[in-house]
């Protein structure tokens, strides 16, 4: 059994995280953690304080998260014996003493599982949900699940859309037979992509309601968060659903399409956020300019698809609801937290 903490210019984060997987429950936990290039000699550091007790990944550059854990886990997946599962775990996330323990109990009660998400908590308020999963709408967003709700209310294991890739279990098998993240998405959403993924192809997604841990929401992702990121976000999240879903989902879909490519910018504009508008815009007008690339993944995937697609047309969450949270957060309390 695995885990792997990716570095990016956060120690006392990262030595938090490595601290909480030290004290896991489960017995011969393997703890890699990856460095993407960290200023002032942060590998360093980290190679002097823990030594052996982590196997430490060195990177010449920023690889993002989709790469930076993808090298790690290529060589995982290729080693003998190979670990059963991977466990990824945020370096702004603190899990509790059970978390790998509480993740693999459920994996191992059916083989078809691909993935587990966690119940993740605001690491300042553990009693309110950060994501207890991911929540795909027909609009082709993914929302955080049960964001704000308080944690009791999220206590039954059940089948969701995705896993947030800061506190997630993959079964090995899984990853080989569908890939792992789509490095070109650098940063953002590539959790959800490979969540659908694994659902198209007959895999499960399944939350597990005891495997906690409290998270520093976006500390490491503010330090690159500016326009460019916005718009690489959007059209992450456009290429995510669009490579996975199955056509008649695409086209069942599309006036709720219409409503996030056209409506949402239209009425940001009426009220005032002009530079929200512009970024929805410039974003799904990168995901139309790279069409090509992402019609030719919906053709290679479509060999291995599985998954109904009037199932999961049926499992999207309510985008009338979101559209509603959204305005009340964003356009009337202006408060900025739609691209998560």
């Amino acid at each position: 059994m695995a885990a792997i903490v990716l570095n990016w210019n956060g120690f006392d984060d990262t030595c938090a995280a490595i601290e909480s997987l030290f004290e896991q429950t489960w017995p011969g936990l393997t703890i890699h953690v990856v460095d993407n290039a960290s200023a002032n000699d942060e590998a360093g550091r980290l190679a002097a304080r823990y030594g052996a007790r982590i196997r430490l990944h060195r990177h010449a550059g920023n690889l993002g998260f989709a790469e930076g854990h993808n090298v790690v886990l290529r060589e995982l997946l290729a080693a003998e014996p190979a670990p059963d599962y991977i466990a990824l775990l945020n370096n702004d996330a603190v899990a509790r003493a059970d978390w790998v323990e509480q993740l693999v109990a459920v994996a191992d009660r059916d083989p078809s599982i691909g993935a587990c998400a966690s119940l993740m908590c605001f690491a300042d308020r553990p009693e309110v949900v950060e994501n207890a999963g991911i929540v795909m709408l027909r609009s082709g967003e993914a929302i955080p699940r049960g964001r704000g709700r308080a944690a009791g209310a999220f206590t039954v294991e059940q089948d969701v859309l995705g896993a947030c890739g800061g506190a997630v279990l993959y079964r090995a098998a899984a990853l080989r037979q569908i890939g792992l993240f789509r490095g070109e998405f650098f940063l953002n959403f590539e959790d959800v992509d490979l969540s659908l993924r694994l659902i198209a192809t007959g895999w499960r997604c399944r939350f597990a309601p005891r495997a906690i841990v409290r998270h520093g929401l976006n500390r490491s992702i503010a330090k690159v968060r500016d326009e460019a990121f916005a718009i690489r976000s959007i059209r992450n999240m456009d290429f995510a659903w669009l490579i996975n879903m199955p056509w008649p989902v695409v086209v069942g879909a599309l006036p709720w399409l219409f409503a996030a490519w056209v409506l949402a910018p239209i009425g940001c504009l009426c009220v005032g956020q002009w530079s929200y508008a512009r970024l929805i815009v410039r974003g799904h007008l990168r995901t139309m300019r790279e069409r090509a690339d992402l019609l030719a993944a919906r053709r290679e995937l479509r060999p291995r698809r599985r998954a109904s697609a009037w199932a999961l047309f049926w499992r999207h969450g309510s985008t009338v609801a979101a559209y509603a949270r959204f305005l009340r957060d964003v356009v009337v309390l202006r408060r900025r937290q739609a691209l998560r």
